[in-house]
């Protein structure tokens, strides 16, 4: 009989329908090999598809009453990152003590290190548990860039908040056992803020399972442009605008019969206007499959200007064999080298002579998508990383 281990999300990654989902997914899908894995979540929301039965797994939903205000007001007492999920605690205490008086789990898996404060609900009913956490980005980094976008009383705000965050971090580095992470560069951050924990950072990379995509042989691509992401986190909304702004004129100019598609779900106001003054630019909103715009498209972009972590939505764009134009920040903590599995390009108008040149020469789109396939296989397909992960968890 398998041992049972507690797996605490702040979503259902089950449909894996955004970056964060794909990469909880992915690595819970691996432990389901492993485990008996109890799933403590909330509950989706009406618009998302009650997943199938998953075998190994019980679900285990709560429902969220953390508004983005109330944690925003919340962290001014609690000195604590003004995400929901920071907040999380208040809904799942119950259900965190129950479980784990029930089933007395030797481990615990955090998949979001802005959940850290249930690792005290967790430890104060099984003070020697082993937690695992994983960290989809160094958020105290995020959280300093935004406050750069940010004037008059929001910016002292943010500021706050990103030192909260910080010392978030730092407690956090103390509390779990194990920190993964989804790159090199995330890990040296990490380590370089407690040098003393610094021995439990590993390195997990972003990766998917092949067997979830078919690139599509002989589908036709058409002129289209992708923008893939989730349409509310401040970095894929300032890179739509971005693109829009400073580079999407420019590859109009030369192709003007273009189809720009922007593909997510929690589209913001601002990214929605932007298909209210172009007809050539259209905003989906969710799809159940982003894979089937990606498969049609000549092109995907990651044109970002902040963030961290690394973008599962190009992995998913190299199983698809579509190529993939990114600035720097876009592609960070990738295995790539410019012009042989992606483009590489931070000035607009490099950027829209890559893209150009993609759009109108499909036989080096067709080479630069097989070599990132190839480099998708060696270091990003989930049998690359299962021995990793499943030995330290």
């Amino acid at each position: 009989m398998k041992e049972r281990l507690l797996f605490i999300s702040a979503e259902n990654p089950f449909p894996q329908d955004s970056g964060g989902k794909l990469r909880t997914g992915n690595i819970l899908n691996i432990l389901l090999q492993k485990y008996e894995v109890d799933l403590l979540t909330y509950g989706s929301s009406g618009s998302q598809k009650t997943p199938v039965k998953i075998p190994n797994l019980t679900l285990h939903e709560v429902k969220r009453s953390v508004t983005y205000r109330r944690a925003m007001v919340r962290s001014l007492y609690k000195w604590r990152n003004c995400s929901y999920m920071s907040h999380a605690d208040m809904d799942m205490h119950s259900r965190i003590i129950k479980l784990s008086s029930r089933y007395r789990y030797s481990h615990v898996f955090i998949s979001h290190t802005l959940l850290g404060a249930c690792i005290d609900i967790v430890r104060g009913v099984l003070p020697d548990i082993v937690v695992i956490t994983d960290a989809h980005n160094f958020e105290s980094s995020l959280s300093a860039q935004l406050v750069k976008k940010k004037r008059g009383i929001a910016r002292l705000y943010f500021r706050l908040n990103a030192f909260w965050t910080r010392q978030d971090e730092l407690k956090l580095m103390d509390k779990t056992n194990l920190l993964l992470t989804t790159s090199e560069q995330d890990s040296r951050l990490f380590r370089a803020l407690s040098s003393k924990n610094a021995y439990k950072v590993h390195l997990i990379p972003n990766f998917i399972r092949l067997t979830d995509y078919g690139y599509g042989a002989g589908i036709k691509k058409e002129k289209w442009i992708i923008l893939p992401g989730n349409m509310n986190y401040f970095p894929n909304i300032h890179a739509a605008l971005y693109f829009s702004r400073e580079i999407y004129p420019l590859i109009k100019a030369e192709v003007p019969d273009i189809k720009w598609y922007i593909v997510g779900r929690d589209v913001h106001p601002d990214v929605a206007a932007l298909a209210d003054k172009d007809p050539s630019i259209v905003v989906t909103g969710y799809v159940d499959s982003v894979a089937d715009y990606m498969r049609r498209a000549r092109v995907v972009i990651a044109p970002l200007q902040e963030g961290s972590g690394t973008r599962l939505k190009i992995l998913e764009a190299w199983a698809l064999k579509t190529p993939v134009v990114s600035s720097a920040i876009g592609a960070e903590g990738l295995d790539y080298e410019h012009g042989r599995n992606i483009m590489i390009a931070d000035d607009p108008s490099a950027f829209a002579g890559s893209v150009l040149r993609l759009l109108q020469d499909e036989v080096q789109g067709g080479w630069l998508a097989e070599q990132a396939y190839q480099t998708l296989l060696a270091r990003y397909e989930a049998e690359s990383v299962r021995e990793k992960l499943l030995s330290l968890v």
